[in-house]
């Protein structure tokens, strides 16, 4: 991969704005595709989560059902996060209690737990939306925000293209594992995300132990 100059990877300390939220979810079942619901139903609860573009709702991940793709299980490890700010962590109290309904299935939010970034080496993205539907042009992208904003060298994997529904039409995009990040620029990864649309779970990176499970996915 041709990268244009670079300026020299030194041992700096980077101190995260934002945090991870965990809540606890009881609940039996939830639509596959519940970034949208989900992000409808938390604005509704608190509005100003729409108005800062940092702010992140991960998709609610589950276990397959047997209805196929369409609906998936929920179980004791199955949570919602939210990457907001540290000083709206006293904001996000108001959602323990509260009861959500993503197209007829029922989910109540428990109590939560903060968890700070760790500056893993691999980081991973499920999905990241730059725009661009092509893969040609969403590595394009991604090398510009690495050489231009953060300014940082290294590897990178996109999987295949995806499809999310959004309020204004489908989105496109890739999952996109980076690879051997240097410790600050991990944190400053983890801390902005990459491309748009946090709140529908888009450009959230997550760390990863490994990149071997995403080669083979790829091959």
């Amino acid at each position: 991969m041709n990268w244009t100059s670079w300026p020299e990877d030194k041992p700096e300390v980077y101190v995260p704005e934002m945090i991870d939220l965990q809540f606890d979810l009881v609940g039996t079942t939830i639509p596959a595709d519940n970034a949208l619901l989900l992000c409808t139903s938390l604005v509704e609860l608190l509005p100003w989560l729409g108005e800062d573009p940092r702010i992140g709702i991960q998709q609610i991940r589950g276990a397959e059902s047997n209805i196929g793709d369409i609906t998936l299980n929920m179980n004791r490890r199955t949570k919602l996060a939210i990457r907001a700010p540290k000083t709206r962590v006293d904001d996000l109290q108001h959602l323990v209690g509260q009861k959500l309904d993503l197209a007829g299935h029922a989910l109540q939010i428990g109590n939560f737990k903060t968890r700070a970034f760790s500056p893993f080496a691999n980081i991973y993205a499920h999905f990241v939306d730059t725009g661009s539907a092509s893969e040609e042009q969403f590595v394009q992208d991604v090398m510009r925000e690495l050489d231009g904003h953060f300014q940082i060298r290294c590897g990178f994997i996109c999987g295949k293209r995806q499809t999310l529904k959004s309020a204004s039409g489908p989105l496109f995009g890739y999952s996109l594992m980076l690879h051997d990040v240097p410790p600050h620029k991990s944190l400053q990864l983890q801390d902005e995300g990459m491309g748009r649309n946090r709140l529908l779970g888009c450009g959230i990176f997550i760390p990863h132990k490994s990149i071997a499970p995403v080669v083979q996915a790829n091959i």
